[in-house]
C-alpha cells in the first residue's frame, strides 16, 4: 500500500528545491506542518511525541494488536488511516511531533474538536533521546533531513546534544511545553518510555483501556513478544516490513539501525564523568521540576 504522507512530502522536497536555502528549509517545515495537522484533525487517536521517543516501537504493537486481531497481513506497519481502510473498525491513528499544533489548539475553528481527542503524549529521557538524535542524524538521515534539521555539521557527541538543534535545550523545551499545554486539553494519556521498557505488557494495557479497546492480556502480551527488541532488531536487519521506518540503513553498523539499543539511561555510556554530570546538570535545571524528577528517578 502506498503511503500517502512520504509521497507528499516527497513532493515538498521537489518543489522547494529550487529555491534558496532559507527560504527551502523554511517553507519545508511549514508545508510538512500543515500536511501533518490536517491529517491529525481527521483522525481518531493522536500520538504526539518528540523524535527518538519509542514511537516506531509504539508504532510496532499497535500494529500487531489490529493485524492479530483483524487478520491483516504481519509485515504491514500502522500508518495513520492504512489500516482502518482494510477495516473500518480499526481507528486512524495520526503520530506527530506537534510541529505548529498548539496554533490549531488555539483556533476557533479546530481547538475544541482537537483538544477533546484522545491523546498519547509519549515522553522519553532527553538525555537518551539526544544520544538517540546523534546516531540518526550521522548514521541514518538523508542528506534532506539533516539540511532540514541544521545538524549537517554534528560535531562530537558531547557537542551534538548540548549545542545542537536537535539537542538537550530543544528536547527539553518541547517536554516543558507539551507538559504544560497538555494540562488544558480534555483526554490526555502520558504514556513513559521508561515505564514501557520496565512494564510493557501492564503499561498497553493501561493504554489501551485509555483508548477504549479490549484487547485481553493474551493478545497484548503475543504483541509484546512479536516486538521486543531482539525481535524487531532481527526484523529490521531482514527488512521484514519492508517499510524504511523500520530498515537498517547499514546492516554492518548496528548505529544505523531504529532500532538501536532502547537501553534506558543508555546515554551514560558514551560519555566521561564530568560530560555526564554537566549533561545531568543541565537537564535538571532546563526541565520543569516534576518531569526532572520523574526522569531522575526512571534513570536510578
Amino acid at each position: 500500500m502506498i503511503d500517502r504522507l512520504r509521497l507528499f512530502r516527497a513532493g515538498i522536497w521537489a518543489l522547494t528545491a529550487p529555491l534558496p536555502r532559507a527560504r527551502r528549509v523554511a517553507l519545508r517545515h511549514r508545508l510538512r506542518a500543515e500536511l501533518d495537522n490536517r491529517r491529525v484533525l481527521a483522525a481518531d487517536i493522536l500520538v504526539l511525541s518528540r523524535a527518538k521517543s519509542g514511537r516506531t516501537w509504539l508504532r510496532a504493537m499497535l500494529s500487531r494488536l489490529f493485524q492479530a486481531r483483524h487478520s491483516l497481513p504481519e509485515q504491514q506497519l500502522l500508518e495513520y488511516d492504512n489500516f482502518h481502510a482494510q477495516n473500518a473498525a480499526i481507528p486512524v491513528v495520526a503520530m506527530t511531533h506537534g510541529h505548529y499544533l498548539e496554533k490549531l489548539a488555539a483556533s476557533d475553528r479546530h481547538g475544541k474538536a482537537l483538544k477533546a481527542m484522545p491523546v498519547v503524549f509519549l515522553l522519553r529521557d532527553p538525555r537518551d533521546v539526544a544520544v538517540s538524535e546523534y546516531f540518526q542524524s550521522t548514521r541514518r538521515a538523508s542528506a534532506y533531513k539533516r539540511e532540514l534539521y541544521q545538524v549537517e555539521d554534528s560535531g562530537s557527541m558531547f557537542e551534538f546534544v548540548m549545542q545542537s538543534p536537535l539537542g538537550l535545550a530543544a528536547i527539553c523545551d518541547y517536554l516543558n511545553h507539551w507538559h504544560q499545554e497538555l494540562a488544558g486539553w480534555d483526554r490526555v494519556y502520558r504514556l513513559y518510555y521508561e515505564t514501557l521498557r520496565a512494564e510493557p505488557e501492564a503499561e498497553m494495557a493501561k493504554l489501551l483501556s485509555f483508548l477504549g479497546s479490549d484487547f485481553s492480556t493474551e493478545e497484548i502480551s503475543e504483541a509484546v513478544a512479536f516486538t521486543s527488541f531482539e525481535a524487531l532488531k532481527r526484523k529490521e536487519r531482514e527488512n521484514f516490513f519492508k517499510n524504511s521506518r523500520l530498515k537498517a540503513r547499514n546492516v554492518e553498523d548496528p548505529d544505523s539501525y531504529k532500532v538501536r539499543r532502547g537501553k534506558v539511561g543508555g546515554y551514560r555510556d558514551y560519555f566521561s564523568d564530568s560530560e555526564i554530570e554537566r549533561i545531568d546538570r543541565y537537564v535538571e535545571e532546563r526541565l520543569l521540576p516534576d518531569l526532572a524528577e520523574r526522569f531522575r528517578i526512571a534513570a536510578d
